[in-house]
């Protein structure tokens, strides 16, 4: 039986064959949170709507957009109604402080150990 021209092979490899266990090999994942609403560069603070995961003081994240690209950054103050609270819940408006220049629309995600 001839497979043609590839033959199932790929750089020398079989298809499937590329790592020794079966599944991802990543140490960390991407949980999503919410969306940028608004982000406001005078003082460098974005206002993010929380829709599927709580948001709290110390998380690792991750602000993902077309044009923005990837900002990485941790929270290091959280705010929902101008006052500082440990933790943002879903349906809540917060706001965190950003240096990059952030769009609408913008996608947040918070950084999780892969266990």
């Amino acid at each position: 039986y001839n497979r043609g021209f590839w033959g199932g092979y790929y750089l020398g490899k079989k298809m499937g064959e590329w790592s020794e266990q079966y599944g991802s090999q990543a140490t960390r994942k991407k949980i999503y949170v919410g969306k940028v609403t608004n982000y406001y560069s005078k003082i460098g603070v974005a206002e993010i709507l929380v829709e599927a995961t709580p948001l709290e003081e110390g998380d690792t994240i991750y602000i993902i957009g077309p044009t923005t690209g990837v900002f990485e950054g941790s929270v290091e103050e959280l705010r929902v109604d101008e006052k500082n609270t440990p933790i943002a819940q879903q349906g809540e408006v917060c706001s965190i402080p950003v240096a990059d220049f952030l769009r609408r629309s913008d996608k947040l995600y918070k950084v999780v150990d892969n266990t």
